[in-house]
């Protein structure tokens, strides 16, 4: 008796260790208690029929490589909410191969879902740089969620679950940060690129060119080079770290050659046309290899570079040898913590704040400084070598005179040159910084009916709660949806049925008056009219137009006439929790279940009593 006690105990207490527990002021959890096992199993079916040893752990443990096995990891979601409530997993390793998710609920199908590295963005469910992973949790239930986890190295998947909206502003606040850090750096590799145009000295064009990986590189493991500019490019997605590596470490030995004044890391032996051979030819190699070995002989080569970087700056005399060193400590620190995660020795957490790119950033301006004062030492020499000439030669005839002002003349176009390219450079910035603000505008626009998406919508509504709440007012919402829209779909196409959506869509903005009116779709052929200080019989009216208006509307696709009719849910009320803003989506959405349940082409409010 006494052992079964025992037994039940230890289960209670594993199960308690290894569970998240979502509650009402559930934001964010980063120290996820999960368990983990290594099996040959593909499928959840298989792993769950089999006599599997667990291991409870806080987050994944440090060098775990599956060699022709699979990495499982499950853990418990306790909700204990009374209401649906939706959470996000992140997965804060941007570069894992493949992760296979697998929602097991109560009295639910399971909800299955495909993500990692060797996926096109577009066929991941949230088109995030992160992998994240949309889950809803029912009201008052424990499910368990299983991560099969593939890579090809050590697997480093440090783990959070999120509250929506707390992840977007984490993202948000991260996105911001990243975008400043990424448009210094580029801000940098633009002046070096200028510096290059003006002064044609090769050391800024190696600058340019580092400092252009540097961000792309960032770009890259960030995952924002995979969303913005090669979502369908799995390859590089896959290689790009490895070859980036790689070139990061050939382009800094020759731009640390000219700070330094000498030629490092060189011997007799290496010519400069072998020194290019075998760069090519380890760019070759590294683009056929696996991806985990092309990875870790790029980062075993840099790494084995940056170590002898240091000791050989270490060992010269030179005015600017503590910075040199200190660009040599960064980019060794920068090769060295991605080498030491492929090797098992440490996780890779760095992805999850911006102190990695931080040391890139320090490394890029020590970089671009030492040029710059480089360029400003020659210079000065040159003057000075001017003066020296000068001076011997005050008493040779008018042609000399002549030629030193030419000399003058053409040092001080010089110097107007690089003004004018300075105040060009400004230009080309505030151009990238208008077609951000382009690029930001376009991501809140749904590009079917050019209204506001989904996503604005949340931002939005999230504003309109607390006006509401601050100044007492009646926030009315009104979901419309088109009725039976999928015979339009089967009947007319797919065609007819995007031009039935944005001809609805028109219609709503054509009836809308006031300017804090404003309509959003939802999904589908879903629209929300988010009405700011309008009472209930306002909204009705509203809405009713609508209706009538959509009944009335005739579309003409080719040589058929669609006609639609439209049904809306309305929640009206003057907002008592800001912090529960999906209240409204609820409840009007409760509302236009009724009016599909009454018949449809028909408006109907929420009433609390009749909620079920």
């Amino acid at each position: 008796m006494r052992i079964l006690l025992s037994l039940c105990l230890f289960l209670f207490n594993a199960s308690i260790f290894a569970s998240v527990t979502v509650s009402d002021p559930f934001k964010a959890e980063h120290q996820v208690k999960l368990s983990y096992t290594l099996s040959k199993y593909a499928s959840l079916n298989e792993l769950l029929a089999a006599p599997v040893e667990w291991h409870n752990s806080i987050q994944v443990p440090t060098g775990l490589r599956p060699v022709g096995q699979y990495l499982w990891l499950k853990i418990a979601l306790n909700n204990t909410n009374s209401s649906l409530t939706p959470i996000l997993v992140s997965i804060n390793n941007n570069l894992i191969d493949s992760v296979t998710a697998y929602h097991v609920r109560p009295n639910h199908p399971i909800f299955t879902l495909d993500i990692g590295d060797t996926l096109p963005l577009i066929k991941r469910p949230l088109k995030y740089e992160s992998l994240v992973i949309p889950l809803e949790l029912q009201p008052l239930t424990q499910s368990h969620l299983y991560l099969q986890i593939s890579d090809d190295g050590a697997i480093t998947a440090p783990l959070a679950v999120w509250e929506p909206n707390e992840y977007l502003q984490f993202k948000s606040k991260f996105n911001l940060i990243f975008g400043i850090l990424a448009g210094f750096v580029l801000a940098l590799a633009l002046t070096n690129a200028t510096l290059y145009y003006v002064t044609k000295k090769n050391y800024f064009l190696c600058a340019t060119l580092l400092i252009a990986i540097i961000w792309l590189f960032n770009a890259h493991i960030y995952g924002f080079g995979y969303r913005y500019f090669y979502s369908s490019w799995q390859w590089f997605q896959q290689y790009g770290q490895g070859i980036m590596t790689l070139l990061l470490s050939a382009l800094l030995l020759p731009t640390l050659s000219y700070c330094s004044g000498k030629t490092l890391l060189s011997h007799p032996q290496l010519t400069g046309k072998r020194v290019t051979l075998i760069t090519l030819g380890l760019f070759i190699i590294i683009a056929l290899l696996p991806v985990f070995e092309s990875l870790l002989l790029a980062l075993s080569i840099s790494f084995i570079i940056a170590i002898l970087l240091m000791y050989t700056l270490a060992r010269i005399h030179h005015n600017s040898r503590n910075t040199l060193i200190a660009i040599a400590l960064c980019h060794f620190i920068v090769i060295s913590y991605p080498f030491t995660v492929e090797v098992g020795v440490q996780s890779g957490s760095f992805l999850n704040h911006l102190g990695y790119f931080g040391i890139f950033v320090i490394e890029a301006t020590l970089l671009s400084y030492l040029l710059i004062r480089l360029y400003i030492s020659q210079r000065d020499e040159k003057l000075a070598k001017q003066q020296q000439r000068l001076a011997h030669t005050q008493a040779e005839d008018a042609l000399l005179k002549e030629k030193l002002k030419l000399q003058e003349q053409a040092q001080y176009d010089l110097e107007s040159n690089i003004e004018e390219r300075t105040f060009e450079l400004q230009v080309t910035l505030r151009e990238l910084e208008d077609k951000n603000r382009e690029l930001e505008r376009m991501n809140m626009e749904d590009p079917l009916t050019k209204v506001k998406n989904r996503r604005y919508f949340d931002k939005r509504l999230q504003m309109e709660v607390r006006r509401s709440r601050r100044e007492q007012t009646v926030l009315s919402l009104v979901i419309f949806d088109i009725d039976h829209f999928k015979k339009i779909n089967d009947k007319y196409g797919h065609l007819a049925g995007d031009q039935a959506i944005c001809e609805f869509a028109n219609l709503i903005k054509s009836h809308l008056r006031r300017p804090h009116d404003e309509i959003f779709r939802y999904g589908g052929e879903e629209f929300i009219l988010l009405l700011p200080n309008t009472p209930e019989e306002g909204a009705l009216e509203v809405a009713e137009r609508l209706r009538v208006a959509t009944a009335a509307l005739k579309i003409q696709f080719s040589e058929h006439i669609i006609e639609m009719t439209t049904s809306a849910g309305i929640y009206s009320a003057v907002v008592s929790d800001p912090h529960n803003p999906q209240l409204y989506t609820d409840n009007a959405d409760k509302a236009l279940y009724q009016a599909k349940q009454q018949g449809r082409n028909r408006i109907v409010t929420f009433n609390p009593n009749q909620e079920n």
